[in-house]
């Protein structure tokens, strides 16, 4: 039977659920940086891809197609495209931690992109919270002293564009279809780009350098395997999902916990440090998801 307090707990799940994906995408950048220093970027997104591919064809057989669902996820995927293409490349010039801070900017960037989409101004816990979150960033990505911008640090800031654009459409048309379709037609137009723009980079031997140095190493092919099917298949279904219960400018902000993610996973494995001012900006990107969901905590009071 449905009761009044459903609507709050189901909104707390979908939270679960993005902060699992958040926590993911965040591990996600280190092992990336790792197994690019053997294989080239466009080649491993394709195989990485066309398996995630794979595994989700077996959710397909339950899912139900929805009018426009083709228009939608053809909407969704060249997004997807663009930035997880520019968002690899970048990451080949810059640390694991810059191009997970630079690409979480995407988070303080999607309420320009919800208005200029939907002409929708987010919440007062919601701006608040971005605008923690935002001052976070400033303090992890930029050093004190200033310093000259790297090319890998500027595409992934473009990605950042993209994917603020990602997460606002993502919110309108999640909810229309069911997410393992939608879902699954975004990872093949990312698999197809990367592998036609692999060959006519360098034919079919640039598909065989993406795939047979991590064959050679029996933990690269468990990070390889962790990639294609938690990091993609996983996310882009559960994002999908969850991105259907809440606002962009919501999920804009349980995504700033992946750069603090990434920054914990990358000091552990990479050796790369934070510093002082990089805990003082983790410290305001998570009291920023707290301000952020002050409203939901009311809304469950009152239920």
């Amino acid at each position: 039977m449905r009761t009044d307090a459903e609507p709050p707990i189901r909104r707390l799940r979908a939270d679960a659920v993005l902060v699992a994906v958040a926590v993911v995408w965040g591990t996600d950048f280190v092992m990336v940086k790792n197994l690019l220093g053997a294989v080239p970027a466009l080649p491993f997104l394709f195989w990485r891809f066309a398996l995630a591919g794979l595994c989700g064809l077996v959710l397909l057989r339950a899912a139900r197609r929805t009018p426009r669902l083709w228009a939608d996820g053809a909407r969704l995927g060249v997004l997807a495209v663009l930035g997880m293409a520019l968002q690899i490349l970048g990451q080949v010039r810059t640390t694991a931690s810059n191009a997970s801070f630079l690409t979480g900017l995407a988070s303080v960037l999607t309420p320009l992109a919800a208005f200029l989409l939907t002409r929708r101004w987010p919440t007062l816990e919601n701006a608040a919270g971005l605008a923690l979150a935002g001052a976070g960033f400033v303090l992890m990505t930029f050093p004190a002293a200033g310093g000259p911008v790297n090319a890998g640090d500027l595409i992934v800031f473009v990605s950042a564009i993209v994917w603020a654009f990602y997460i606002v459409e993502l919110a309108e048309r999640s909810p229309r279809h069911d997410a393992a379709w939608l879902s699954m037609i975004q990872i093949a137009m990312v698999a197809l780009a990367a592998g036609g723009a692999a060959l006519v980079e360098g034919g079919v031997p640039a598909l065989r350098a993406g795939i047979a140095p991590i064959l050679e190493r029996p933990d690269w092919i468990g990070q390889g395997v962790f990639l294609a099917v938690v990091g993609t298949t996983g996310t882009f279904l559960f994002q999908t999902w969850a991105q259907g219960q809440m606002s962009a400018t919501h999920a804009a902000i349980i995504f700033t916990l992946e750069p603090v993610v990434t920054a914990l996973t990358a000091a552990a494995f990479l050796g790369e440090r934070l510093g002082s001012r990089g805990w003082a900006g983790g410290f305001l990107v998570l009291a920023g998801i707290v301000v952020s969901e002050l409203r939901l905590v009311r809304s469950r009071a009152a239920s």
